[in-house]
């Protein structure tokens, strides 16, 4: 008996689920800004919530924007090996 080495597909690049990227980097900024904004001073003429959801917001879109970089990255070094 030959003993064959067993067959193997050939290797595709990696690429990245970029909306799974973004949502993820978008709730995790809402929540980090949320946060500090609840954990920061209070500013006259704004609720907590208020700030809460401006700050989160503002931090969602950071998140999503850091996020979306972050894929592009990862999709071109994935595609440079192949």
């Amino acid at each position: 008996m030959s003993q064959t080495p067993p067959q193997t597909r050939p290797e595709r690049p990696r690429i990245p689920n970029f909306k799974r990227f973004l949502i993820t980097g978008a709730v995790l900024g809402f929540v980090i800004g949320a946060a500090v904004s609840l954990t920061g001073d209070r500013v006259q003429g704004y609720s907590e919530s208020t700030g809460a959801l401006y700050i989160g917001a503002l931090g969602a879109l950071l998140g999503a924007g850091l996020a979306g970089v972050l894929g592009i990255l990862l999709d071109r070094s994935g595609r440079d090996r192949s």
